[in-house]
This record gives C-alpha cells, sequence and structure tokens, in this order.
C-alpha cells in the first residue's frame, strides 16, 4: 500500500485480528498516529495503545511523517484480548460525530500529578462537553469530537473554537479548572488535529449542583 505523508485511510487486509502495535511494526519511526472510528489510538511517541487489536474489515485512519509503502507483516494468526479502558463516571461521554482531534497529555507535563480514578473532561465555549478520560497514572490521549455538520444540532465543537478543560477530584468529589500550555499544537478545534500539553497547571474549583440520581 503506498501511504502518502499526512493522513490516510489504511484498510485492514489479515482475515484474523492482530495487535495494532504489533501490525505497525514495519513503520513504527515514520508513524505520529493510528486511530480508529471510534477516536481509539495507537500511538508510538506515548506507547498508547487504545485501539488493541486491529479488526478484519475495518478501515484505520494513519497519519505518517514521510511517503512510505507499507506490507502487513505476517501473522501466526494468534488472537489477543480486548484492551479495557476505564471509563468515566461522573463526566458523561461525548457523541461520537464523526470527526475529531486528538489531545496528549504526558505524564510528565503534569504540575501535579492526580490520582488514579480522577476524571478529566473537555468543553467547548458553549459548554458542551466534547471529550472527556479517566487517568490511570500513565500519559494520557484525549480524543475531543466536532460538530458533525450534517445535523441541524450543534453536537461537537466547531473548527476554530477554543478547547478548555476541567478535572474531577474522584476523592475530594470536587471539579477544578485546567489551564494548559502547549508544546505541540493549539488549544482550539482543528479536524484531524494533534496537540500535546507541555504544562498542565490545576486552576479554581469549580461549584456544582448536586443531583439527586
Amino acid at each position: 500500500i503506498d501511504l502518502p505523508s499526512g493522513w490516510f485511510i489504511l484498510g485492514y487486509l489479515h482475515q484474523e485480528i492482530n495487535d495494532a502495535g504489533q501490525m505497525m511494526a514495519p513503520i513504527y519511526d515514520n508513524l505520529t498516529i493510528l486511530k480508529d472510528y471510534l477516536g481509539n489510538v495507537y500511538w508510538p511517541m506515548f506507547g498508547i495503545n487504545t485501539i488493541g487489536v486491529m479488526e478484519p474489515g475495518k478501515g484505520y485512519q494513519i497519519k505518517i511523517m514521510n511517503p512510505f509503502t507499507y506490507s502487513y507483516p505476517d501473522t501466526d494468526g494468534a488472537r489477543y484480548g480486548d484492551v479495557y479502558v476505564e471509563r468515566p463516571v461522573h463526566f458523561e461521554e461525548p457523541s461520537n460525530t464523526g470527526n475529531n482531534m486528538i489531545i496528549g497529555l504526558p505524564l510528565n507535563s503534569w504540575e501535579f500529578t492526580p490520582s488514579i480514578g480522577d476524571e478529566i473532561a473537555a468543553y467547548a465555549e458553549d459548554g458542551e462537553l466534547i471529550g472527556s478520560t479517566t487517568f490511570q497514572g500513565d500519559h494520557i490521549a484525549l480524543t475531543v469530537w466536532g460538530d458533525d455538520l450534517t445535523t441541524d444540532k450543534k453536537d461537537g465543537i466547531s473548527e476554530g473554537e477554543a478547547i478548555s478543560f476541567k478535572l474531577w477530584n474522584s476523592q475530594t468529589g470536587v471539579e477544578q479548572t485546567l489551564e494548559v500550555r502547549w508544546s505541540e499544537g493549539v488549544g482550539f478545534y482543528t479536524t484531524d488535529g494533534i496537540s500535546i500539553a507541555g504544562q498542565i497547571i490545576l486552576g479554581s474549583e469549580l461549584t456544582t449542583e448536586k443531583q439527586l440520581v
């Protein structure tokens, strides 16, 4: 498969599922990121693999640095278990709108270290929740979802709109704002954009209304 530099759609051609990292081994040094339609990623820079396995009949978005003629490596047909991703319990999960951006939150970018189980959420300027994830003691790839222009309702963030972040402390139940300074990319939404935090600073506490559930 002739892959151009930048983004491309890559069909998975094996007839058995295989680990995404194993399949990307021939292109590891040239690969920026691989993502599926659910916003899961294989991101070699941070050793993140939330895709788990590549599946027959599915396509994946791939971004590489330089043009490359790629062939899937041989496989012994081994099967792999699903990757378990801890889902948020405090923040809701955003709608899959069909277009997204990936935010990298490296472990060494935090001025403080969150507790395992704390949750991070991303918001559009109008307060719409566009991304959420749980801190598990490692680097984070946070997927934020853009507006689906084929619907009448605004269901994600618009192109060029600023992104804000909140942290929910799982031990105290308190929400706080996060100030993010970027080492790569920008703090506003671009379809298929990639931004990486250089510094994450804990901001003010937010008052939240208690709701009977």
